[in-house]
């Protein structure tokens, strides 16, 4: 039987298409603002959000060249963890896996997302 590597190219695939549309809005906000550079992005991720962020990153690295008010942009992800909510007994806890958990105080499985599944621009800074 042989191997196929189409899941992985699959999965880069998904973040080239996530880092083209950041950079479509990065470019949009430098118009508004009248940057001539755009210096640092930094993003929020979810664990949730099924977003290989080293991928992304990468993906992010080869398209900025292409554009040269992105060119020396530098790009930080923070993380969010996977935060549910009990809504039988109110309790919080972060979930390590992305796998449905039950809750560990009463082991309920009536949850609610609190965080994790944020993808989203949090700040970029510009050069005017």
């Amino acid at each position: 039987m042989r191997s196929s590597s189409s899941w992985t190219r699959k999965r880069t695939v998904h973040e080239v298409s996530i880092a083209l549309a950041m950079v479509d809005e990065l470019m949009r906000i430098a118009a508004e603002n009248g940057a001539k550079k755009i210096t640092k992005v930094s993003l929020k991720i979810g664990r949730l959000s099924g977003i290989v962020t080293d991928s992304l990153v990468f993906a992010f690295d080869a398209i900025k060249q292409e554009h040269p008010l992105l060119s020396s942009a530098d790009i930080s992800i923070h993380e969010i963890p996977l935060i549910y909510q009990c809504e039988d007994c109110m309790n919080r806890f972060e979930a390590r896996e992305i796998h449905f958990p039950s809750c560990p105080a009463c082991t309920s499985v009536n949850l609610k997302i609190l965080s994790g599944e944020e993808q989203h621009i949090e700040n970029v800074e510009l050069e005017v």
